[in-house]
């Protein structure tokens, strides 16, 4: 049987380079950690990954499981006396830039440093705000000519990290948002190694999320499921954020309440983890989720989702840290949900309880 070793995998997954749009690497990596947990694995044209656990019953519902596979990123504008300058893709904290280490990814990648205009050389106006991507360009030690022969305007380009653990359980990398999750799913597939399923359980790394979730809509699509999980990384409390919109990490499995959730769902998650004695959070999401949730809501005539979260530190830099004790926890509470799901939801509720309503679960 083969076992998950948790931190390499989730080295490895961090290791690899796959910006919204260019996943298909991770696609592929990602493909052959689920193939020995799944009875059919494959990849769509988005770079999907979709695995599938079947079920003997004729009747099954399917249960979608989703987790994003791409991460934030930079495309390559121009190259400027050898300089590369760029354009951010997803969502980047303009902050953390200036002399970070990247990837180039040419064939073979290519190494190299963000730079910037020293505090020495810069106004007293220019050193109080951060410094603009416009102003910022990338440093590979080449030539203009050199340059121009290995690197092509649109080249991708990816933050280069290596993953490390911390002080145990904590761990931290790049793109631990949202792989890490995936990872989560992987643990949830081992956890249900030959174990009867009444649902047909479908685990999807979804692609270009931090584009608007472009991929898990087409993956949803597809596949057609009674109901969705989005699996995906939320804000982990430090002393300089807000308590009211951040979670401790080991405190617990947030668990989504809001209109992109439904109610009936979230109240089996919630009754499990209690049942379970796995701690949680309740984490209210008051419009758009921003994860794989909000499309796969609205696909066919209607999905039933969630949103199960992992608190992570530093989310959309290098130095994504969680609590894999969080992990552990987020991977028992799914497995029990494709466990049981069957049982709060053989017999057909009305229509509202698919719905989000008003009032407190």
């Amino acid at each position: 049987m083969v076992e998950l070793d948790i931190v390499k995998t989730l080295s490895e997954l961090s290791g690899m380079s796959g910006p919204s749009g260019f996943e298909h690497n991770v696609a592929e990596h990602a493909a052959e950690l689920m193939r020995p947990f799944a009875d059919e694995v494959r990849i769509d044209r988005l770079n999907n990954v979709i695995g599938i656990r079947r079920s003997k019953r004729q009747d099954a519902k399917k249960l979608l499981l989703s987790a994003h596979l791409d991460e934030i990123g930079f495309m390559v504008t121009k190259i400027e006396d050898g300089f590369l300058r760029f354009r951010t893709v997803g969502g980047i904290d303009e902050r953390v830039l200036p002399a970070r280490e990247v990837t180039v990814l040419t064939d073979p990648p290519i190494f190299g440093v963000i730079g910037a205009l020293p505090p020495h050389l810069q106004t007293k106006e220019e050193m109080e705000v951060p410094l603009p991507v416009d102003k910022l360009s990338i440093d590979i030690g080449l030539t203009q000519e050199e340059a121009e022969k290995f690197v092509k305007i649109g080249t991708p380009v990816v933050f280069r990290e290596k993953a490390l653990m911390l002080r145990e359980p904590y761990f931290s990398g790049k793109a631990m948002d949202d792989r890490a999750c995936f990872a989560i799913l992987l643990r949830t597939l081992e956890l249900l190694k030959d174990k009867e399923l009444e649902v047909e359980l479908i685990i999807q790394g979804s692609s270009q999320e931090e584009l608007g979730a472009r991929g898990a809509g087409v993956g949803a699509y597809a596949m057609m499921p009674d109901f969705a999980v989005a699996v995906d990384v939320t804000h982990g409390q430090t002393p300089d954020a807000p308590k009211d919109r951040t979670f401790k990490l080991g405190g617990g499995v947030p668990i989504s309440l809001g209109p992109n959730t439904n109610r009936r769902l979230a109240k089996t998650l919630i009754k499990l983890a209690k049942a379970n004695e796995i701690n949680w959070q309740p984490e209210v999401m008051e419009g758009n989720t921003g994860t794989d949730a909000w499309p796969m809501q609205v696909v066919q005539k209607g999905v039933a989702t969630v949103v199960v979260s992992l608190p992570l530190r530093y989310m959309h830099t290098a130095a994504e840290t969680i609590n894999l004790e969080d992990f552990e926890s987020a991977a028992k509470l799914l497995a029990e949900l494709a466990l049981n799901l069957h049982k709060e939801f053989d017999a057909e509720p009305e229509a509202s309880e698919y719905v989000s309503e008003g009032g407190a679960i």
